[in-house]
């Protein structure tokens, strides 16, 4: 029988007795299945499940935290005993013995999933090596003593399919990489066929990128990943200084240009409702009419409105983090040919399987497998793999004026780590173009 959240939040109350303290139990049971996939034909699934509670106490800025392995009552007593104690310092965990966790089940959607996935699979990539994952994560919190947190639960059920395939080309076969992040939800099947349909049409050999200077129109909402970069991890409350730290409110972009994390898009890979200290979560701009917006902040760095509900945790046995959610970028009023042009000769791309931000620096840089040269306002050329690198700063002041008009989701954005922690995200952007940047080979 579960522990009602009142008789948790009891248990917290010695915990409590100052203006200053602040404690929660954090819970988390996560059941990841995994397929392996090799042309066609599916591996036994393998099934880890994971299960904590862990126990905070703040005080004067500074956190105890004690974790323990199992979600049951008296795993919970336990850890909050050990966080009464001066040292907070969990008890010993007791022997296991084989036996005593047998392997769990698949996941019932498995079945349906092998069903749906083997006929597509076979109609677009034949040839492939893929891991599909679903990973549902419940989640529960109970608060004490922090202003606008309330006791919440969540259970996300997320879909991912990553790996390589081989492709017809016009010169041959070639391998090529596949990342797909979504929540599980009836259309997720279908809108992963047409991601791969895209990703499977025949295409010229790429050549090399070269080393040079260009301007790079970001498509197909590779755009998000650009500013999950640059905007997100530099307004995440707590990251470490960067050029935009002392900028708040300063125009650093075009005043047509709007950037805001959303959480509350459950339909993205990274939304939630309440985050895990039990704020309820809010859109936050990045980027108010190009002035550097607000930031993204948790408990331990809530400002006079309070938290706006983005302190998240990797696990249990983390503390929480000010951390990024849904990046979401304002339309425009251009069409796709109407970008090209203004772009004229230039780099489009349209795929980008990593990023990374160095803040001090404000230096970026995403790698992309393949793009396609513009010239004259026209497709040409594919290259790749390369990278694009720049600076926040100087990106920011060099977005084009005109926005595309669709927005569209980067289902290739789905994990990112920050100290080790990591936690989904994804965005919704339109087309983007951005002067003078760094292209090369990778």
């Amino acid at each position: 029988m579960e522990i009602e959240d009142g008789a948790i939040a009891r248990w917290l109350d010695p915990l409590t007795l100052t203006r200053d303290d602040s404690a929660d139990v954090f819970l988390e049971t996560r059941r990841t299945t995994t397929v392996e996939w090799r042309d066609g034909m599916p591996a036994e699934p393998r099934v880890a499940v994971e299960a904590g509670v862990s126990a905070r106490h703040r005080r004067k800025g500074r956190d105890r935290l004690v974790f323990l392995s199992g979600v049951e009552e008296g795993d919970i007593r336990e850890a909050i005993r050990a966080l009464q104690k001066p040292h907070g310092k969990p008890p010993p965990a007791p022997p296991r013995r084989s036996g005593d966790h047998p392997e769990p089940p698949p996941d019932p959607s498995v079945e349906r999933w092998t069903r749906r996935l083997a006929p597509v699979f076979e109609r677009h990539v034949p040839r492939h090596r893929f891991r599909w994952s679903l990973d549902e994560i419940t989640r529960r919190v109970v608060p004490s003593g922090s202003p606008g947190s309330t006791p919440g639960r969540s259970t996300r059920r997320l879909f991912s399919l990553e790996g390589t395939f081989v492709a017809a080309s016009r010169r041959g076969d070639e391998k090529r990489s596949f990342s797909f992040h979504a929540p599980e939800a009836d259309g997720t099947a279908d809108e992963l066929r047409e991601a791969l349909t895209r990703a499977a049409v025949a295409r010229e050999r790429p050549i090399p990128a070269g080393d040079a200077g260009g301007d790079v129109l970001f498509a197909a909402g590779t755009a998000a990943f650009l500013f999950h970069e640059i905007l997100s991890h530099a307004l995440e409350a707590g990251a470490d200084e960067n050029p935009l730290t002392l900028l708040a409110a300063a125009r650093v972009s075009i005043p047509d240009l709007d950037v805001r994390d959303d959480p509350m898009r459950l339909d993205l890979f990274g939304g939630y409702e309440r985050d895990d200290e039990g704020t309820r979560a809010r859109s936050v701009k990045l980027l108010d009419a190009g002035r550097v917006g607000g930031k993204l902040t948790d408990h331990a760095h809530a400002e006079a409105r309070g938290s706006t509900g983005h302190g998240r945790r990797a696990g249990p046995g983390d503390l929480p983090l000010a951390r990024g959610s849904n990046t979401l970028v304002s339309a425009g009023s251009g069409t796709s040919e109407e970008m090209m042009r203004r772009l004229g000769n230039g780099l489009w791309i349209d795929e980008i399987d990593s990023g990374a931000v160095e803040l001090s620096s404000g230096r970026f840089r995403l790698q992309f497998p393949r793009a396609r040269r513009i010239r004259r306002g026209r497709l040409a050329e594919e290259i790749g793999p390369g990278l694009v690198a720049g600076e926040m700063l100087a990106a920011l002041s060099a977005v084009e004026p005109v926005l595309g008009r669709e927005l569209h989701v980067c289902r290739s954005l789905g994990w990112c780590s920050r100290g080790g922690q990591v936690v989904p995200v994804q965005g919704e952007a339109p087309d983007v173009i951005v002067r003078r940047l760094s292209v090369r080979d990778r």
